[in-house]
């Protein structure tokens, strides 16, 4: 049985030493195509430089002469290259006029075309004429004074794939350390299986002589029965233990998808999210909450809370959070110190799914929430503005209500003032809760503009009129000036009177006594424009930038004694971008205001489309 058993492991031997064999002849194999393919890509980048350097030679410095050697052999033979094959130098027809061939090589001079100037410079595959031998031939122009006077052609051995004898040095350092290592890897698998090999030897051998040896001793037959349940045993748990690894890769390989899964979702959420163990250890951190702590993600996961490179305030507004409460906890912060920015924080509490008893850790949800500080602050300012602004006209109205209700023997002069006054502040507080409702419907786009074709000559003398009927224009002079050819425009008319009126309330409201408004509308190339000029107060320059802010009101003390709620030029910037118009406003303090309207005309508006 000893034989046989050495014959099948120098069997083993022999393919083992096949297969390092093999394998050193592929490497080997591997190695000379990417040589081959590397001195291809040499020889492309090498042919077409030595062309464009040639082209560069005038054709005279290239074709020989009486009494001088042949330049273009001297050129060539200063390059160098034993792959050399040809070099030609043609006129255009693709004669040659100078030529020097490598020996045993007739040239196949193939003709280029003279008239496709992209095609001058370049390189293709040329016939030899032997057998087995390719050529790459570069070529590129001569040119005088832009004139094509011939072309310079040079061609060289093409790279083949085969056994080169300066490669042997080289095939063989790669193939000496594989056909050294298989003969090691052999001889030390031999020394582990030696053992295995011996036992299996004298299993046989007891096997060979138990019919003749162990028939009549017991314990010899006792024996080899423990040691066939030893191994039926030890192959039984191999088994198992071959099963139980395939679970547990497929188990690792799944929790590792999960965590994947997870991790992935919590990437998405436009939030930016941190997951801390039970013993507040950072696990986990999205790239969102960058931005919010300014910090890379990078540099909290495998710290504690209190080993993060964050701002201290920031860390101090945190720190309650991050104790591992149960309950739901939150808190608010300013990045970097700024007090226009606000970041809430949510600390959410992580149990177990199947015992809500045991907590795994915490998660921290951090979000952006400056827009809703900034709305809720514009909220309150302007609540505080409309109650203002109402509160004025309502103890008006509500003082000179009482004046007529508890007076009979009122004399009719302050009568009159009370009725005006009331009837005023009442307009007051209905053109302001009008704005407010326009303003609102504008802001929630719930506006459609209903562009439609309208005589402006009519609405403007119509929008002065209306001022007129208010009183509001008392003791000023009021003129219309429309020219008589002016087309009719295309625009949303009740959008268009609400914004006149309220400039007109403002001309009329901060004029001077005895003062004029001009309302006028001129036609330009590409544009309809309207103004509307007063000679009132004027607008100091440190506001004109801010009239468009809603509820803006000018700190001057003859503006503020005037009144007003800050809403009309507001308003009227809004309905005149609805329109794609724009609005202007040009003021000197004492020499009136001009506020300018103006709007694209139809097939502006089209060719703008």
């Amino acid at each position: 049985m000893i034989p046989a058993r050495s014959s099948s492991a120098d069997r083993a031997g022999l393919f083992v030493l096949v297969a390092g064999l093999a394998a050193a002849l592929l490497v080997a194999f591997l190695a000379v195509r990417n040589q081959t393919e590397q001195r291809a890509t040499e020889l492309v980048d090498q042919g077409s430089r030595l062309v464009k350097a040639l082209a560069a030679i005038p054709k005279d410095g290239l074709v020989p002469s009486p009494g001088r050697p042949n330049p273009l052999a001297a050129v060539l033979r200063a390059h160098g290259n034993a792959d050399l094959a040809y070099g030609l130098v043609t006129d255009p027809q693709g004669q040659p006029l100078s030529e020097v061939t490598a020996p045993g090589l007739t040239p196949s001079v193939l003709p280029l075309a003279a008239d496709k100037p992209a095609e001058w410079f370049g390189h293709r595959p040329v016939d030899s004429g032997a057998a087995g031998l390719e050529l790459i031939e570069f070529h590129g122009p001569l040119l005088h004074d832009g004139r094509l006077e011939g072309f310079v052609r040079v061609a060289f051995r093409a790279p083949t794939l085969g056994f080169d004898a300066r490669q042997l040095p080289f095939l063989a350092g790669l193939a000496l350390p594989i056909l050294l290592l298989v003969p090691l890897f052999f001889f030390m698998l031999r020394s582990q299986l030696r053992p295995l090999q011996e036992v299996s030897q004298r299993v046989e051998q007891l096997a060979a002589s138990a019919p003749a040896d162990l028939a009549g001793d017991a314990t010899a037959r006792d024996l080899v029965t423990r040691f066939g349940r030893f191994l039926d045993a030890t192959e039984k748990r191999i088994r198992e233990l071959e099963a139980g690894r395939g679970d547990a890769e497929t188990a690792i390989k799944l929790l590792g998808y999960k965590r994947e899964k997870v991790e992935s979702a919590l990437e998405t959420l436009p939030e930016g999210v941190l997951v801390l163990d039970e013993g507040s250890l950072t696990v986990f951190a999205n790239t969102k909450v960058g931005p919010l702590l300014s910090v890379d993600p990078a540099a909290l996961v495998g710290k504690q809370p209190t080993e993060w490179p964050v701002e201290g305030g920031v860390l101090r507004a945190l720190s309650p959070l991050l104790g591992g409460a149960s309950t739901s906890q939150t808190a608010d912060f300013h990045p970097d110190g700024n007090e226009s920015r606000r970041v809430s924080v949510w600390a959410l509490p992580l149990f177990a799914p199947r015992d809500a008893t045991r907590r795994l850790g915490s998660l921290i949800v951090l979000r952006e929430t400056t827009d809703q500080m900034l709305a809720a602050q514009a909220r309150d300012e302007f609540i505080a503005h409309v109650a203002h602004e109402l509160k004025t006209p309502l103890a008006n109205i509500t003082l000179y209500g009482e004046l007529l209700r508890d007076d009979p023997n009122l004399a009719a002069d302050t009568r009159v003032e009370a009725i005006n006054t009331v009837c005023d502040e009442s307009r007051r507080a209905a053109a302001l809760i009008n704005n407010l409702l326009n303003i609102s419907r504008i802001e929630a786009g719930s506006i459609v503009i209903d562009r439609q074709r309208v005589r402006l000559a009519e609405l403007l003398a119509d929008c002065m009129e209306q001022l007129q009927h208010t009183g509001a224009s008392r003791d000023l002079r009021l003129q219309v000036s429309v020219p008589p050819e002016l087309p009719p425009v295309e625009l949303d008319k009740d959008l268009l009177r609400i914004a006149l009126n309220n400039l007109l309330t403002n001309a009329a409201k901060y004029n001077r006594t005895g003062g004029e408004i001009i309302l006028s509308a001129e036609e330009t190339d590409e544009r309809i424009v309207i103004t509307v000029q007063d000679s009132g107060i004027g607008i100091p320059a440190a506001d004109l930038p801010r009239i468009f802010d809603k509820f803006y009101r000018s700190a001057d003390r003859e503006a503020v004694a005037r009144g007003g709620h800050g809403l009309g030029l507001y308003l009227a910037r809004q309905i005149v971008e609805l329109h794609q118009g724009q609005i202007e406003v040009t003021s000197q303090p004492g020499q009136g205001t001009r506020v300018t309207l103006s709007f694209r005309k139809p097939h502006v508006l089209l060719r703008a489309a």
